[in-house]
Formats: structure tokens, sequence, C-alpha cells
């Protein structure tokens, strides 16, 4: 019996070919999981919600998750972002009971000036989380907030202090030593940047199952 639902959730914000060929190679890889898109936009993804162009801010992605997690009924949510695309593994990957599981095999692409494979630690839209836990810490975020916002604030608590972000001090276990993740730095997400980790072992041209940065570039980026 499948316990995982992919939850796929996408401001729009990215040009409409390098979303498309991200949604095409999570289909390729997904194996028989199903999928639940919740977008600003209508697309041909899944099961998919949209939410109208209500604009590009954290509370508005943690909104769109939270409606995606309403929707699904399985046990396990398997997170997928716009920007980023995903090993079979990641998806075949079982939860044995945990609240959340970070892939530990992560990459960034970045669309200028770097010409490498950057390595990172782990990020949020590369975990396995449980579908109810995903609700309450959604939930609790977004208490007291506006129902969307179309600026770059985190929400705020009652004393006017800002929220963390919802993912970022869970507790998690780590998986997937295997294949990896790749994220893109485009300059059209959330944020044009991120943290990578240092030495000359966490910069490569090749990676396995991927291949060299020039044929990630050609295929995804057109570059």
């Amino acid at each position: 019996m499948n316990n995982k639902t992919i939850l796929y959730y996408t401001s729009n914000r990215e040009s409409l070919e390098f979303e498309a060929k991200v949604r095409a190679d999570i289909f390729k890889r997904k194996g028989d999981l199903p999928i639940i898109s919740v977008s600003q936009k209508p697309i041909d993804f899944g099961e998919n919600i949209c939410v109208g162009e209500v604009g590009h801010s954290y509370i508005n992605m943690f909104r769109q998750i939270l409606i995606g997690a309403r929707k699904a009924t399985t046990q396990y949510l398997v997170m997928t972002e716009a920007d980023t695309i995903y090993p079979e593994n990641y998806f075949s990957f079982e939860p044995a009971g945990a609240n959340s599981y970070r892939y530990n095999n992560v990459w960034i692409v970045f669309k200028e000036k770097i010409y490498s494979y950057r390595r990172k630690v782990h990020f949020p839209g590369a975990q396995i989380i449980k579908r109810e836990y995903v609700i309450k810490l959604t939930q609790d975020y977004l208490d007291g907030g506006p129902e969307w916002y179309n600026g770059w604030i985190t929400n705020k608590d009652k004393n006017g202090k800002y929220k963390k972000d919802v993912f970022n001090s869970i507790p998690f276990e780590l998986f997937g030593n295997e294949n990896a993740c790749i994220s893109f730095k485009t300059g059209d997400a959330m944020r044009r940047g991120t943290d990578v980790m240092h030495g000359r072992e966490n910069i490569k041209t090749k990676l396995p199952y991927w291949g060299h940065i020039r044929d990630i570039r050609r295929k995804y980026l057109n570059q």
C-alpha cells in the first residue's frame, strides 16, 4: 500500500520552458507515486490546485504547501520544487516512522558565473515528511498572518517577532547518499543565492547519474 504523495508547489516565476522540463523530469522518475501540484497558474501536473497569481512570498509558499497537504491523504509527502530535479531513489525511499527525512546529497547549479556543481548540506525542498506534521507546522506558522501576501517578509508572531522558516528548525533524519538532487539557482526563485559547502571536494564538473555540468546546463538552462 502506497503511503506517499508527491507535493509539487510553485509560484510559476521560473521560465515556462524550464519549469516544464523540471516537471517532465519528476514525472519520468517518480515511479507510481501520485502527484498533487499547487500552483499560481494552471498546470497539467497530477491533480492541480491553482490558487491564482497571489504573489511571491514565503507566506504564500507555505499557504500553498498547506493546501496541498490538506488535499493529500497519504501518511507522507514527498516534497518537490519547480527548480529542482531528483533521482529515482529519492522517490523510492521508504520512511520508517520519523516525522521528517532530509536528502543528504544535494548539489547546486548556478545559472550565472559559476560553471560547476557546488554541494549543499541539505534543504527542505528535498525532504519526505509526514503529512499531518506539515499541516501542523504550516498552520502554526500562518496563524495570525494574512491569507496571501505579495512581498518578501516572513510571518510574525503575536509579539511582532519574525517567525522562523517552517522547516529550518525541525529535527530530521538524513537519507540518500546515492545519486544527487540538483537544485538550480536561476535568479527567478525566492532567493537568488544559497549557502554551499567549502572545500575542493564540494566542487565538481561531473556527477554520477547526471553527468557533466555542461550537459545539465545545456539540457535545462539552454546554455
